[in-house]
């Protein structure tokens, strides 16, 4: 199989950010041609931050779009490891696009789960009896874990659902995770694997068995 990545010109963090930046937007740019509305996942983590903060400025017809999260960290809302609150910060604040966090104060995590899984079946359009994203913009750990989709974690093996709580018991925590099911039925995929480490951790992926094995296959663009 060819995996398609892009290597971004230059050394400097500005670089990868601008030009990944660009890329994504390009990508939106064509899905707006093609939907009247359409429906992106955001993962959380520390590189795809910046590159949202750089796509906030370009004039694209955000009111066309609607943002939904692909995993959340099992704390509160006001934390600074909660993902939604972060994106928000750098980028969903900036734009006039509905938004839908995972995590709501008030509710359990298991509670948090079902209803996002509600959420998306109302809002997403369908496709194969899974809802279909235009786009899902991933990361990925030096384990091979996307999403929350850790190595040996029940997640790894759900079948029906497209939103679980899944126990990270090696990190002594719990995660609100997309599936394989959800993530494989997306138009399409983008995977940020910023450095040279992550890149090798992609070209040996499939003889590891790692959880991004799986998405390989269905990933239409890798930024390195």
């Amino acid at each position: 199989m060819k995996i398609n990545i892009i290597n971004i010109k230059g050394i400097r963090t500005e670089d990868f950010i601008e030009n990944s930046a660009n890329e994504i937007k390009n990508i939106i740019e064509e899905l707006l041609k093609e939907f009247k509305t359409i429906s992106i996942a955001l993962s959380g983590g520390n590189s795809p931050l910046p590159i949202y903060n750089r796509l906030s400025t370009y004039n694209l017809d955000w009111k066309r779009i609607k943002f939904f999260l692909v995993d959340e960290r099992c704390v509160s809302t006001n934390s600074l490891e909660n993902n939604f609150k972060n994106i928000q910060t750098v980028f969903l604040s900036k734009i006039p696009s509905e938004c839908f966090a995972m995590v709501h104060e008030g509710k359990s995590f298991i509670e948090d789960a079902k209803n996002y899984e509600k959420l998306i079946r109302e809002h997403v359009k369908q496709e194969n009896q899974f809802p279909k994203f235009d786009l899902i913009i991933l990361g990925m750990g030096l384990d091979g874990h996307t999403a929350s989709l850790f190595p040996n974690t029940k997640a790894l093996d759900e079948k029906d659902k497209y939103i679980v709580l899944n126990e990270v018991s090696f990190l002594n925590t719990k995660r609100i995770t997309m599936t394989y099911p959800l993530l494989q039925n997306a138009k399409k995929l983008i995977l940020i694997c910023q450095g040279k480490e992550k890149k090798k951790v992609i070209l040996n992926a499939f003889k590891k068995e790692l959880p991004i094995s799986r998405l390989l296959p269905k990933i239409d663009l890798i930024l390195n």
